[in-house]
């Protein structure tokens, strides 16, 4: 006896319902892409906003004053790196003092200010007077082109002598003879004319018209007036910062002239330890 298999093909109902499909993960997909769209735009919105920042618009010196026509405002992105905070408000700046030189289109930092003028004077470039310092003025034609960065000498010439002495130095050179000084009897040794170099590696603090500032001691500043009401040519040598320091009351006459020395190469610099030694 055959055993018939179970009929197990869809009825006639089954074939003609169709199966629902599921809604959910298509709504939750397009709900990601709203919000995705959304940030993006958010954080794009966001990024877009700015506000204004002080700059300076011109050079303001250390120790100057800020005035409002030294100030500006300028748009910046409302996110940026902490190095570019900025002040927000002019008034945080105005009347406050400049910490150290300030540059035109510097931007407004609270490290660039302080409340209080500087307790020395600061002239116009931003140089400050060393305390227990005083500036001497002197003839920047007795110096030649100087920057206010650089050192000078400074020296004296004491013309009371033998006028002939730096004739007969020129003729002892020409015809290499011994170096001899013929002068009149009445002129003593210590009477000769001499150049003398008083101070050596002197700064500079500002230089006004034909004047330079130079920063010295009291005592220093009081020995220059007293050569110069003494009636002695005062003279000035514009050195390298990083040039040899060069001996102070450094005398020389015409009779103690050395060919030798004359026509030495220059000498090589020695170096310097991080003390400046």
């Amino acid at each position: 006896m055959t055993t018939l298999a179970p009929n197990t093909a869809p009825s006639l109902h089954q074939a003609m319902t169709r199966k629902k499909a599921n809604p959910l993960p298509a709504i939750l997909l397009a709900i990601g892409m709203l919000a995705a769209i959304g940030f993006a735009l958010m954080g794009y919105l966001e990024s877009q906003r700015t506000e204004e920042v002080v700059i300076l618009i011109r050079d303001v010196p250390y120790g100057q004053r800020i005035h409002a026509e030294d100030l500006g405002v300028v748009e910046v992105p409302l996110h940026r790196p902490v190095q570019l905070a900025g002040i927000t408000r002019p008034e945080a700046v105005i009347g406050q003092y400049a910490a150290r030189n300030l540059a035109t289109n510097d931007l407004a930092q609270p490290t660039m200010l302080m409340l209080e003028p500087p307790t020395q004077p600061v002239y116009p470039n931003g140089e400050r007077l060393s305390e227990n310092m005083v500036p001497m003025p002197f003839s920047v034609a007795a110096l030649g082109p100087v920057h206010y960065r650089d050192l000078v000498n400074i020296g004296y010439s004491d013309p009371s002598g033998d006028p002939a002495l730096c004739a007969n130095q020129r003729q002892a050179f020409a015809s290499n003879l011994p170096m001899e000084v013929v002068g009149s009897e009445e002129h003593a040794s210590n009477n000769r004319p001499y150049a003398c170099r008083l101070l050596s590696s002197v700064r500079v603090l500002w230089i006004d018209g034909g004047t330079a500032y130079l920063e010295l001691t009291p005592y220093q500043a009081q020995a220059i007036r007293a050569l110069e009401v003494g009636g002695l040519q005062l003279w000035g040598e514009r050195y390298g910062t990083t040039s040899d320091t060069l001996p102070s009351f450094d005398r020389l006459d015409a009779e103690q002239l050395s060919v030798p020395a004359l026509l030495a190469p220059v000498p090589t610099p020695q170096p310097r330890s991080d003390d400046g030694e």
